[in-house]
């Protein structure tokens, strides 16, 4: 004689089907493939933001260089030259080291000379950032770029190219991006340009 018993469902609870199991793990790859897209476009994101930042406290920076002292914050054999395209950047893709000293200028370091003339005599702290070496990163590694209107001329040109309208301003700073290479200034409105600018 066989005995049947019934078993109750009652004491095993809800269960998953096969199907519900393969919608939920479909939205966990659709989730993490999304993710994985969106995360480092927010990060670089967030880089061009902190570049654009800095680049507007250097602009800044020179500007109150000016007003406390009333000349730019470079050498007075510079002041009147503007003859070649780099005459007046200071940082990459040039005088890297001149880019040093504005920094350390700028950041109240009183030992910076320049011919023979103590740069920054009060010692007046104008600018957050540059390491002790003088050097101001931008998020991927690379020293800002900064030029001056040291001849009063009325208006800048990026990198003098004659291209680009004169930006009429008297202090331009630029972030050569991710690539670390300046980039065509008849692209920088495309998005192949990752150049970071502090007029736009």
């Amino acid at each position: 004689m066989r005995v049947c018993r019934e078993v109750s469902r009652r004491g095993l609870g809800p269960a998953f089907s096969l199907v519900e199991l393969l919608v939920v793990i479909s939205i966990i790859g659709l989730l993490a493939g999304l993710s994985s897209v969106a995360i480092p476009r927010a990060m670089e994101a967030g880089k061009k933001a902190k570049a654009k930042g800095d680049l507007t406290a250097i602009v800044a920076a020179v500007k109150a260089y000016k007003q406390e002292y009333g000349q730019w914050p470079v050498a007075k054999s510079k002041m009147d030259s503007a003859s070649d395209e780099f005459s007046s950047w200071y940082g990459p893709p040039t005088a890297e080291s001149e880019g040093k000293d504005l920094m350390r200028i700028l950041s109240g370091d009183r030992t910076v000379q320049k011919e023979g003339q103590t740069m920054n005599p009060k010692g007046v702290r104008l600018l957050e950032g540059p390491d002790s070496q003088g050097i101001f990163r931008d998020p991927w590694g690379t020293q800002y770029s900064v030029k001056m209107d040291t001849n009063d001329s009325g208006g800048l040109e990026y990198y003098g190219t004659g291209n680009v309208e004169n930006l009429r301003v008297s202090v331009i700073a630029v972030s050569l991006g991710k690539n670390k290479t300046q980039e065509d200034p008849n692209k920088k409105v495309t998005k192949t340009c990752d150049d970071v600018f502090s007029w736009q």
